[in-house]
């Protein structure tokens, strides 16, 4: 389809609809099922390989994993026509990816916590001279030596979640205060969106099923939020450390599976969608589908993956790219017709398929788990009060949390949040001065420590 790109030009221009309509939706569906049927195999294999070198699968996934196995039996059989089952199993994978999410939000809090009073037993000590006349030059050396805005702000907010948290509560409500201000004129779902995240990260977002779907990594998270870190001795922060890494092993492990899952259930929605408007004898469905059939065998114990069946992803070798370049420079013609064209695309039979590359769009976006209902309200521009509200109840669940939250767990809780607020500083002064003062109001041996070895971290990479 080399002239897919000239054909969405002609849509723009409104040339030639009638036959330019039905061969750009023709030429686009085609694209996207070799596309989609390509990474397929190779999502679908990882997911097995992955789920082989697991010892321990959580239940959850292993009841997806059946479901999805289901409509890909369908799908190699020619029966795959109805997008309603791999929808219901998406849907789940976004509610599971949610608690996943919550929990490793969650655990950071604690790796924070821990990592704070890690030297109280370990017998260093904090180089002085380094951390008083030294650290705050390097952290600058290291933010400033890209040119790039988005490298520097992102390395501004991870050494600012990072930083020893010093700020009074009224300051740093007033930075909360400040970066909501940036939200006026934005989108509600863009400022719903950016109070999840604090949400999240403040762990304040109540989520379904984060006490029930993962028991062992909630019992867990029970165990370090119960746990007294003023008075913690070696002995407790060992077994503490122990059930972090533990919890945040297998969480890290599920969100692997779960993304990887949630790639192939893309795959399948956007081949169901797509392949009955494709054009025939695709050379990459032909190859995938040998590969796809492999692996379900696989799935089922009832033939080992051979070196001849792996060997056929030799055959996508440059395909995907070439694929995505032309996808990319051609798919602003689905919105234009969509909301330019409807009495064309009605004329045409078009408008369900229309509407089907609009979703696979969102499905191959790489976004994996972008919402494909369409939320008009989210697009409203409410006034500034709205985002003003909206920081206000985000303040007030903070002071009723930070009530009974042991002071070191409230302070990562807010350096957590900070390094998720846009960059509050105007210039590099301020940048200079905020990292001397965290470094200053620091009077705590252990922690110290712990900041030196974090910052070498960061800044090695």
């Amino acid at each position: 389809m080399k002239d897919l790109y000239y054909v969405a030009q002609e849509i723009s221009k409104q040339k030639n609809l009638k036959g330019n309509l039905l061969k750009y939706a023709t030429g686009m569906a085609s694209m996207y099922t070799g596309l989609a049927y390509m990474k397929l195999s190779m999502n679908y294999y990882t997911v097995y390989d992955m789920r082989q070198e697991n010892a321990t699968v959580n239940p959850v996934f292993e009841e997806l994993l059946a479901t999805t196995n289901g409509v890909i039996d369908k799908l190699l059989s020619g029966q795959a026509e109805d997008v309603t089952e791999v929808e219901t199993v998406r849907n789940r994978l976004i509610e599971t990816m949610e608690v996943v999410t919550q929990y490793v939000d969650c655990l950071r809090i604690y790796e924070y916590v821990l990592n704070r009073v890690e030297h109280r037993f370990s017998g260093q000590v904090a180089d002085e001279e380094y951390y008083g006349m030294y650290l705050t030059n390097d952290l600058m050396h290291y933010i400033l030596a890209d040119k790039d805005n988005v490298v520097i702000n992102s390395k501004i907010s991870e050494v600012v979640g990072q930083l020893p948290m010093r700020l009074s509560r009224n300051k740093f409500f007033e930075y909360l205060r400040e970066a909501f201000t940036l939200y006026h004129g934005a989108q509600k779902g863009t400022i719903d969106d950016f109070a999840y995240a604090l949400r999240t990260t403040a762990m304040l977002q109540e989520v379904k099923g984060f006490e029930t779907l993962f028991p062992e990594v909630y019992d867990s998270y029970r165990t370090l939020a119960n746990a007294d870190y003023a008075e913690l001795t070696e002995e407790e922060y060992t077994r503490l450390k122990n059930v972090l890494t533990i919890a945040t092993e297998k969480m890290l492990d599920c969100a692997d599976l779960f993304v990887l899952l949630t790639q192939v259930v893309n795959d399948l929605y956007t081949i169901i969608l797509t392949e009955k408007q494709t054009l025939s004898d695709i050379g990459e469905v032909t190859v995938a589908k040998q590969i796809i059939t492999g692996v379900r065998q696989a799935f089922d114990g009832k033939t080992l993956l051979s070196d001849e069946v792996l060997g056929k992803f030799e055959y996508f070798e440059g395909k995907q790219e070439r694929i995505l370049m032309i996808l990319s420079k051609s798919d602003f013609a689905v919105e234009t017709a969509l909301e330019n064209m409807p009495k064309e695309l009605e004329e045409e039979g078009l408008q369900d398929c229309y509407a089907a590359l609009a979703d696979v769009m969102k499905l191959q976006s790489g976004s994996d788990f972008v919402s494909l209902i369409k939320d008009p309200e989210k697009l409203n521009v409410p006034d500034n009060s709205y985002a003003d509200e909206t920081c206000e109840n985000i303040i007030a669940q903070l002071k009723e949390s930070f009530t009974d939250m042991p002071q070191i767990v409230r302070r990562a809780v807010m350096s957590a949040v900070l390094s998720q607020l846009p960059v509050f500083f105007n210039n590099t002064d301020e940048i200079c001065e905020y990292i001397n003062l965290s470094l200053e109001q620091c009077n705590d041996a252990a922690e110290k420590m712990a900041v030196i070895e974090v910052m070498k971290m960061i800044m090695r990479g």
